[in-house]
């Protein structure tokens, strides 16, 4: 890139996308427990119910990636300290024991690459983006690099804005399989931006049955008691894991290799979306995982897209961080002082879901400023031609790493 010095060489997770995994998490792969792992995995689960409740309903599809939003909050965190740092934990429910935190997360990073192994392609990259004659702590990027395996590229936000936004948006649409384009749009960085710490992730999972394509048909989906509209229904007969109760039926397709799932969530008939939306948290969501058993199912499920861009700060606050955003915020674990606030979080992200699997990316960064710049039956039939709502999980810890809702497949 031009005018653009590497920092650091980071090791980037990904597998399959690289052709390889890093050699030290491979000879490190028996170090890491389910023990250490799991305090991330529940966190980033609560953390995307929280975010789904403050998501309104627009009618539109969506899609999320609370794995993202996190890990690019989660290298922000690194530096920060004081009321910011207890803000931002209890929000995105993130371990107060700082150092506890960056090896549990680290772990789960290790983990999830070794979940995807030779069958799932998932590419998980870190960025750091950094005013080049700005005081940074060496600290702050050691431990991202570290822990995030994150790169640092040192550039000039006063200067050359423009070309850091292209740089920046090149990388995301690299690491993300050109899936994520134009993340940071024009105007978005400034003279007065001091770092950008940005996440990619792309996923790519077959399924472990396909769905025969011969097999597809069109039909009606019910957007609303008012509204249908046609969709191509896939369809294919399997033993799955099933639940269901008086208010959903709940249904799992696992991905090749089975240490990947999509988890299909869909109202009964008299039930709304909106009122399984309410009722949705870590507990609810878990007491379904627990009550799934396996049966034969006969499957419809529409090929659906959804892309989805949001700007995170009002949710952020609303939620209850509000000092990373004010001129209260400390990241003197950043530079030593007190001058720099977060000033956005984008994020991005995408789905497509079609008879071979799904393909999935989402993109985060998080823009820090200066202070002074701004203030039954054997067979079960699962037909899902309603609104419904989707996670794409790890099985090792039911970890969401994507999260959405299908409104209207057609659109």
């Amino acid at each position: 890139m031009k005018k653009t010095v590497f920092l650091t060489y980071a090791l980037i997770l990904t597998v399959m996308a690289t052709g390889c995994t890093p050699r030290a998490y491979r000879d490190n792969k028996t170090m890491h427990n389910d023990t250490e792992e799991r305090p991330v995995a529940q966190g980033n689960n609560q953390f995307a119910f929280d975010l789904l409740q403050e998501i309104p309903f627009t009618g539109n599809n969506m899609v999320v990636s609370p794995f993202s939003i996190s890990t690019a909050l989660a290298m922000t965190y690194t530096g920060a300290r004081n009321t910011t740092m207890l803000e931002m934990a209890r929000v995105m429910h993130f371990d107060k024991d700082q150092q506890r935190f960056r090896n549990n997360f680290r772990d789960y990073l290790v983990s999830l690459q070794h979940m995807a192994s030779n069958d799932v392609q998932l590419n998980v990259a870190n960025s750091l983006w950094a005013q080049e004659d700005y005081h940074f702590l060496e600290q702050f990027f050691e431990i991202n690099k570290n822990y995030f395996n994150s790169e640092t590229f040192l550039v000039n936000f006063e200067t050359n804005r423009e070309q850091v936004r292209k740089e920046i948006n090149d990388w995301v649409y690299e690491e993300t399989r050109e899936k994520i384009k134009d993340l940071i749009v024009p105007g978005v960085l400034t003279e007065d931006t001091r770092l950008v710490l940005v996440n990619a992730i792309h996923f790519f999972g077959p399924w472990l049955t396909e769905f025969n394509p011969d097999n597809t048909r069109e039909n009606i989906f019910y957007v609303s008691e008012a509204e249908r509209v046609m969709a191509d229904f896939m369809h294919r007969t399997d033993t799955l894991a099933y639940a269901e109760n008086d208010k959903l039926q709940a249904l799992e397709l696992p991905y090749a290799g089975k240490d990947f799932s999509m988890l299909v969530l869909l109202p009964k008939h008299g039930t709304s979306l909106e009122e399984i939306h309410e009722i949705l948290d870590p507990d609810y969501y878990n007491k379904i995982i627990g009550e799934m058993q396996k049966q034969e199912v006969d499957v419809f499920l529409p090929k659906f897209e959804a892309e989805t861009k949001f700007d995170l700060e009002d949710v952020l606050m609303k939620m209850g961080m509000v000092d990373p955003f004010t001129r209260r915020a400390d990241f003197s674990g950043m530079t030593g002082d007190l001058e720099l606030k977060i000033d956005k979080v984008i994020h991005q992200a995408m789905i497509e879901v079609a008879e071979e699997g799904t393909e999935a990316a989402a993109a985060t960064a998080v823009v820090i400023i200066r202070k002074t710049s701004i203030d039954p039956d054997p067979r079960t039939v699962f037909m899902a031609n309603r609104p419904f709502i989707f996670f794409i999980k790890d099985n090792q810890h039911h970890s969401i790493l994507f999260a959405g809702r299908v409104m209207n497949p057609g659109e």
